[in-house]
């Protein structure tokens, strides 16, 4: 024979206590993984460059009529790292020595994941360095070429890593 068994206020309590238990360790869990993982900011100092951003503009236009051009891409190679390869022009021609050229991975919801590197001189414009440890996933490639204190140009491209 069975017995049947009766559900009781007891029963009713521990049931409603264990459903908002679970429901607050959720919860919890959930807002740790956030707060972690999120900067808050995607740009640093936004005020400041929303005040200066006829600058911002006039900077740009100087690039574009500067006659510096960039194409840039990032390629994951076999051994896992990723090649960032980049081919200066001036006017059509092939850029000279002298600059500095500076290439940022910029991963587009979390910055703790950018990683910057100074691109090397490879000859006939050409300039190249790799990145170890980047994830899979799309990510800004943001090439600038400086000579001196100046920017002579910036290119921004999306890539996907896989």
């Amino acid at each position: 024979m069975t017995q049947e068994r009766k559900l009781t206020g007891r029963h009713v309590l521990f049931i409603f206590l264990a459903f908002f238990i679970t429901v607050t360790g959720v919860n919890a869990l959930m807002v740790t993984f956030a707060v972690r993982s999120f900067s808050g900011e995607d740009v640093s100092s936004a005020y400041v460059k929303g005040l200066n951003y006829n600058q911002t503009l006039a900077q740009r236009d100087a690039e574009a009529r500067s006659g510096y051009a960039i194409a840039a891409q990032a390629v994951r190679g076999a051994d896992g790292a990723t090649a960032i390869d980049a081919v200066v022009t001036h006017n059509g021609e092939h850029a000279g020595s002298g600059m500095k050229v500076v290439a940022t991975m910029r991963h587009p919801t979390n910055a703790h994941f950018d990683r910057t590197v100074t691109l090397e001189p490879q000859g006939e414009g050409r300039f190249a360095a790799s990145v170890p440890d980047l994830m899979a996933g799309q990510w800004d490639l943001v090439v600038t070429v400086q000579q001196g204190d100046d920017t002579l140009s910036e290119a921004r491209t999306r890539q996907w890593l896989r």
